[in-house]
């Protein structure tokens, strides 16, 4: 796929936007077991379990996604998954992403 310059910086931009929303639901979950763990609903230890499976499993998933996948990946991706809205990406530029296998993929 052919992309120009600003195409290419775009597709940076968005990739940096998507990644910044999956780190802010990654960590809007791990506020909720701290909620719970406020209520009293879940033990201390259940809660440092949630945070250590953050650390050392979602985050280095997340963390290999954005590392083997290519920017126009990511942004087709993240648009596909509802990361980020469809508007944010010209027209031109969204015309040249695979939107439709990340969406059959939610």
């Amino acid at each position: 796929m052919e992309l120009s310059k600003s195409e290419r910086k775009k597709l940076r931009e968005l990739a940096g936007e998507i990644y910044e929303a999956e780190v802010d639901l990654m960590l809007e979950e791990l506020q909720q077991q701290f909620e719970r763990w406020r209520k009293k609903e879940i033990l201390g230890s259940e809660l440092m379990t949630e945070i250590h499976e953050l650390h050392t499993h979602q985050s280095r998933e997340l963390w290999s996604t954005y590392n083997n996948l290519n920017e126009s990946m990511l942004v087709a991706r993240g648009v596909g998954l509802g990361l980020i809205d469809e508007a944010k990406v010209p027209p031109a530029l969204l015309a040249k992403l695979d939107v439709g296998y990340w969406r059959e993929q939610k």
